[in-house]
């Protein structure tokens, strides 16, 4: 029975009993391991295995509604490599810093992203060389974030604010007009911290934020290529931290492709997405500069409690993925932890959905 006054349907209580469920039927499962390691019949722990994990879809039904089977994904053929599949490209960029830094106020965390066929990818260098050679002279330079909105250095312009509102005018031209599909998470540090990694209530989700913000955001990129008239495959590019960083971000990856989540499991992972990341660095007119623009934006709208308006947030919502009811990842943004702010983000996804 719910709390009246802040879960009047049960469905916190819901959530959290379906979190306990699951570390019950994961324990189940490594006792039946070890049991038969050990030369014991294990059928039997199997089968508490099975009725745990069946009470526990029954109590996320309660807890989010109706939830979409893990097989609606479309696996066309064990290996993807053998098919003539198209190519969807994903750039994604961070902003903020993963830990927890002690003498730093910074609160959260954002990967954002954008996706786009390669014939979109060239267009877009094409258009953004026209404005860096219109402002600057060269289109030997890389847009960087924050610096073009707090007219830092080459953005300043000498002090001239006019040239500067024509600038960023430009920048959300090319922006608006660019052929991309936005994909993002925020990660609320402390919260996470406090909600979940202190207390080990989800054995889904990884402690490490960077890993976790990879783990939603993929899920729902998934999401989006599942759901493409053709059979699409998806690779991934990030932008290199350094060879020990680009070594660890490809080390989760691939742990996501072996083993899956929550929501998608991993042979959908397998069969949508390239078996490795790539690695680049931002040099010239490159998709990944709308990456660093939306982790920004990103970053600043998960930063003030999802109730503000960064700089190119009123272009980037249009172009936020979005399917049918858009919950359970079917919008291609998401914040996490959410549950103190989720009318915010809501009502922000009513936006995104009436925006076209």
């Amino acid at each position: 029975m719910g709390d009246k006054k802040g879960d009047p349907e049960g469905r916190r209580l819901a959530r959290h009993r379906a979190q306990l469920l699951a570390e019950a039927a994961r324990v189940a499962r490594v006792l039946q391991v070890l049991a038969e390691r050990a030369g014991f019949d294990g059928a039997g722990i199997a089968a508490v295995e099975r009725a745990l994990a069946r009470e526990e879809q029954n109590t996320l039904v309660r807890g989010h509604g109706r939830l979409e089977p893990r097989t609606r994904y479309k696996h066309r053929s064990g290996q993807p490599l053998f098919e003539d599949r198209e190519i969807n490209l994903l750039f994604a960029d961070e902003s903020g810093m993963p830990g927890r830094q002690p003498h730093q106020p910074e609160d959260c965390f954002a990967v954002g992203a954008v996706a786009m066929d390669t014939g979109q990818e060239a267009t877009y260098k094409v258009a953004a060389d026209r404005v860096k050679s219109e402002y600057f002279g060269t289109t030997d330079i890389t847009f960087h974030e924050p610096e073009m909105r707090e007219h830092t250095g080459r953005y300043e312009f000498g002090g001239d604010v006019v040239r500067q509102a024509e600038f960023d005018a430009a920048v959300n031209r090319l922006v608006g007009e660019s052929d991309f599909v936005v994909f993002g998470v925020g990660i609320r540090k402390r919260a996470f911290e406090e909600e979940f990694v202190q207390q080990g209530l989800d054995p889904y989700l990884p402690f490490d934020v960077y890993a976790l913000a990879i783990h939603l955001l993929l899920e729902r990129y998934v999401d989006y290529l599942n759901g493409q008239p053709r059979p699409t495959t998806g690779r991934l590019t990030f932008e290199s931290q350094g060879p020990k960083e680009d070594a660890i971000h490809q080390r989760e990856y691939v742990e996501l492709l072996v083993r899956g989540t929550q929501w998608v499991p991993p042979s959908a992972f397998r069969g949508l997405l390239e078996p490795g990341v790539r690695f680049t660095r931002k040099s010239g007119s490159d998709a990944m500069e709308l990456a660093d623009m939306v982790s920004r934006d990103l970053y600043e709208w998960t930063r003030d409690g999802c109730a503000a308006q960064p700089l190119r947030w009123g272009v980037l919502t249009r172009k936020i993925y979005r399917r049918d009811d858009m919950a359970m990842g079917k919008f291609g943004v998401k914040v996490f932890p959410d549950s103190d702010i989720r009318q915010l983000i809501e009502e922000h996804r009513a936006v995104a959905d009436g925006a076209e």
